[in-house]
């Protein structure tokens, strides 16, 4: 009797770390010095991500000029199909994204089978010179 309740609370045990390992461990957005990734979609025509779409939320106390950072691409079956890197940068017809507030940017690529885009922003910079990488 004692080892069936043994064998029990080790296979409790097993669950609870097998559940949480997998929600710890999904794929989502990683944003870095208050810049946010709101929302981002794929776009795929005939079996090709045609490219996506990207909305990102300023939460940190300066206004940022400038992002870099990497998509990586996913089908249905959560398999790896491709990265990309993308860039955005504000210039004389796209102003900076002040505080609070949020800029869309559409990214073309072409990439077989992928369903799914999940952005990791590398760097920052703010009007104020600063980078935060």
């Amino acid at each position: 009797m004692k080892n069936l309740s043994y064998t029990k609370r080790f296979l409790f045990t097993i669950v609870l770390f097998t559940s949480i390992t997998a929600i710890s461990f999904a794929q989502k957005h990683k944003g870095k010095c208050g810049l946010e990734i709101e929302k981002a979609l794929s776009q795929n025509v005939l079996g090709k991500n045609v490219g996506y779409y990207l909305v990102f939320k300023n939460n940190a106390q300066s206004a940022v000029d400038a992002i870099t950072w990497t998509a990586k691409f996913y089908d249905n079956f959560n398999e790896f199909k491709g990265e990309r890197e993308g860039v955005w940068n504000s210039g004389n017809f796209v102003d900076p994204i002040l505080p609070n507030e949020t800029a869309k940017k559409v990214e073309s690529n072409f990439i077989d089978g992928a369903t799914k885009v999940f952005i990791t922003i590398k760097k920052v910079h703010f009007v104020d010179d600063k980078t935060c990488k």
